[in-house]
């Protein structure tokens, strides 16, 4: 009896699915945005890549809705030295994990040369 009640489960649950993905999207679909290419760490700077991701979190408010669903997009974004230091914060459980402004401010305090940062008057 048990086997039966589960199949039937199943094919409830299928065709729920199947309704639901049915149903036209809502009017109030989030804008797909483009996303940016990797960045390294080494070539140019993270600026274009943030500011893009920025766009993204304002216009995608529920998808990115945390602060670790931030961190997690712009470390997919990541590859080379940039991924690996990213990588390293997630393993040793880093605070900067949590805290999606606290991250960007590691990643360009490792990442981006002081010089570049602060523009010196002349």
């Amino acid at each position: 009896a048990d086997g039966r009640s589960l199949t039937e489960t199943v094919l409830q649950l299928s065709t729920s699915v199947t309704s639901l993905q049915r149903q036209p999207a809502p009017v109030s679909a989030e804008p797909r945005i483009g996303l940016p290419d990797k960045w390294n760490g080494v070539d140019g700077r993270p600026d274009g890549l943030l500011a893009t991701l920025d766009m993204l979190f304002e216009c995608q408010p529920t998808k990115y809705a945390t602060a670790r669903a931030k961190v997690a997009m712009l470390t997919s974004l990541l590859s080379g030295q940039a991924q690996e230091w990213a990588a390293a914060l997630y393993n040793n459980k880093s605070a900067a994990c949590n805290d999606y402004a606290l991250f960007v401010e590691e990643l360009k305090k490792t990442f981006v040369p002081l010089s570049s940062e602060v523009e010196c008057p002349r």
